[in-house]
């Protein structure tokens, strides 16, 4: 993974309230991190995988959502597509300090110069 991403991440992994994130790059490498016992960073990167499956039927249209939030028990999980190939994954717990940050970090990912 180019190491933009990776620094990039690894900042905004650790708000209070993030129980894990991670990104898929456009060669199929993944950097995934959890601070949540429950969460472990290899689940990340089997949702994020299992997300990579749906992408092109959930983003085939040019009207297409620029992310995509699913609410579960503990929290919300946000995936963020990039026309470049980048996927990003965010997982919060409800009502924490991570929650709000969604917006920003999913419009900051998507105008980060990354590189293929």
């Amino acid at each position: 993974m180019i190491n933009p991403a990776l620094q990039w991440l690894t900042v905004r992994a650790s708000p209070p309230g993030m129980l894990a994130c991670g990104m898929r790059g456009p060669d199929g490498k993944f950097a995934c991190h959890s601070v949540e016992e429950d969460c472990p960073a290899g689940k990340m990167e089997k949702i994020l995988g299992h997300f990579d499956g749906l992408r092109a039927t959930l983003y085939a249209d040019p009207l297409a959502p620029r992310w995509s939030t699913w609410t579960f028990e503990r929290g919300q999980i946000r995936f963020v597509v990039r026309p470049d190939g980048w996927l990003l994954g965010l997982m919060v717990r409800s009502e924490s300090d991570a929650q709000p940050k969604l917006d920003p970090l999913s419009n900051e990912f998507l105008s980060l110069q990354l590189g293929h």
